[in-house]
């Protein structure tokens, strides 16, 4: 079975993220039993109570090593995941969203290019390489929640003796998000919470109510002036990014939200893009202080930080010297990397475009799904077999 075609059955198991991911993960395992690989499948339920499963596989090494290979050893792991985003509003002339059609040099379908194309690719390459002459192993994981928590992502940080393993003989690892298959070693994290302030629900023609909003407002105002800094000040922006900034984002809640009802609760949900090298520890801090002292509740502060591999780290500078970059990039999207830290050595690089994602027309072109087995395969070869 060939990437197209392992693609073509990865977009066929329908895995919206808001539903179960058993399924496709069933066939996952068995292929990768069926490549040599230990699987351990891990259930568990994503941040929006959904059953997922998560994969974590080991393929071990079959032969010696003729000579003690330096920065290589220690063994090569694959990351993707195999949930996709909504297939609402979906318009795609090549056929329905689980088609996978083959059209224009295009492969078409929901996770074509995030990131079914991405695991095809790999599964294709680890099937060309001979289990018989790998002198270390090769791991592989699956998560089912990338789309909608990444809980998955910590599962397997957490609890994967498989990932322990690997951190413990420092392994390096990828994370195949669609980067054009350039080297990505930044991406940016993520940190969400709410602040919300309560009044009394009434009806609007009486005395009765008390409208949560005038509690909240002035948090806004302190919020807006948060956000002139974020856009200003050297200590909250990294120029690596583009955009430089955290991207402050600020969504307002009103419970009821009927105009003749005075608003009993407002909500305040706050989302930035965590940056290396910027102090938004300071800031969500100083946020959540100035909120309490305003007299609103905090919710609890979640945060996956950002992904940063040093460019000097061998892993950077054995691919970009593969793939004959210059330099690596930094993008500001997360990924389940931002979960998998422990790893000293761990970049982004896949086949496909992000803008390609969750279009209502995704799809991946062929020779970006072919140039991925390629990259792979060398890449497979260079940390888990000796020359």
């Amino acid at each position: 079975m060939d990437s197209i075609e392992t693609a073509q059955k990865l977009i066929a198991l329908e895995s919206v993220t808001s539903e179960p991911n058993l399924n496709v993960s069933q066939w996952t395992q068995s292929r990768l039993e069926g490549l040599g690989f230990q699987v351990e499948a891990m259930p568990y339920r994503d941040l929006h109570g959904v059953e997922k499963v998560a994969l974590a596989a080991k393929r071990a090494a079959h032969a010696r090593a003729r000579q003690a290979p330096g920065d290589r050893a220690g063994g090569i792991g694959y990351f993707c995941h195999n949930d996709v985003v909504s297939v609402d509003g979906w318009n795609c002339p090549h056929g329905g969203p689980f088609d996978g059609a083959v059209a224009q040099n295009r492969l078409w379908g929901r996770g074509a290019c995030d990131m079914k194309g991405s695991a095809a690719a790999a599964l294709t390459a680890l099937a060309s390489l001979s289990q018989g002459g790998q002198t270390e192993p090769i791991y592989f994981f699956v998560t089912g929640d990338e789309e909608s928590g990444m809980a998955g992502a910590r599962l397997l940080a957490e609890q994967s003796q498989f990932f322990q393993e690997m951190v413990a003989r420092r392994a390096v690892g990828i994370v195949g998000e669609p980067t054009e298959l350039q080297l990505v070693h930044s991406t940016k994290g993520v940190c969400h919470f709410q602040v919300t302030s309560d009044g009394v629900a009434a009806h609007s023609s009486t005395l009765e109510g008390h409208n949560a909003n005038w509690q909240m407002i002035p948090f806004l105002s302190y919020l807006q002036d948060v956000a002139k800094r974020c856009e200003t000040d050297a200590t909250l922006q990294n120029a690596t990014f583009s955009p430089a900034t955290l991207s402050l984002n600020v969504v307002i809640e009103n419970e009821p939200a009927s105009a003749n009802i005075t608003v009993g609760r407002a909500t305040c949900k706050l989302f930035l893009r965590l940056m290396p090298d910027t102090r938004w520890p300071e800031l969500v801090d100083e946020i959540s202080t100035t909120a309490q002292e305003f007299g609103l509740e905090v919710s609890p502060i979640h945060a996956l930080l950002p992904l940063h591999t040093p460019v000097d780290r061998p892993l950077v500078q054995v691919v970009l010297n593969q793939l004959g970059q210059v330099e690596p990039q930094a993008v500001c999207y997360a990924t389940d990397g931002c979960c998998l830290q422990p790893l000293r050595d761990l970049i982004v690089l896949g086949p496909g475009s992000i803008e390609q994602a969750h279009r209502p027309d995704e799809w991946i072109a062929i020779d970006q799904l072919q140039k991925g087995v390629d990259v792979y395969s060398k890449l497979f070869q260079h940390y888990a077999y000796s020359d």
